[in-house]
């Protein structure tokens, strides 16, 4: 066997060892309003948790769904905002995203998300968080 030959399927077995266990079940997902003023994550037993946040940038606010449907806001300058992925998607209006338990839909009023089953959840926009 050549040398490439080998490494090649060394780099094919790393591969597939580090998808066949559980990677299906850890979803993170990134995206933002066509506007650029709102940036989610959703995630699905990311090393993090699993969970569903945005963020918008003006004003500064943050809101956090848990798995139980409790909504953690914070809308003052102490929030700890960041920047998603460089080529995170913009998520167009009308359309939404599901991870896991979660789903996000974009909307021109804003962001909403939920937990499906229960429908527990917040919208986010530049009038506020409102949760529900």
């Amino acid at each position: 066997m050549s040398r490439f030959g080998l490494v090649g399927l060394i780099a094919l077995g790393a591969l597939l060892a580090a998808t066949s266990v559980g990677a299906s079940s850890r979803v993170v997902r990134w995206f933002h309003s066509p506007s650029g003023n709102i940036e989610c994550e959703i995630a699905s037993a990311d090393a993090r948790g699993t969970y569903a946040y945005c963020q918008t940038f003006t004003p500064l606010q943050t809101a956090t769904l848990e798995r139980d449907g409790h909504t953690k806001v914070c809308s003052r300058r102490a929030c700890a905002v960041g920047n998603g992925p460089e080529g995170a998607p913009a998520l167009a209006y009308g359309r939404s995203v599901r991870v896991g338990i979660f789903r996000c839909s974009s909307a021109l009023t804003g962001m909403r998300c939920v937990v499906v089953s229960s429908g527990h959840g917040f919208t986010i926009a530049r009038q506020g968080v409102k949760t529900f």
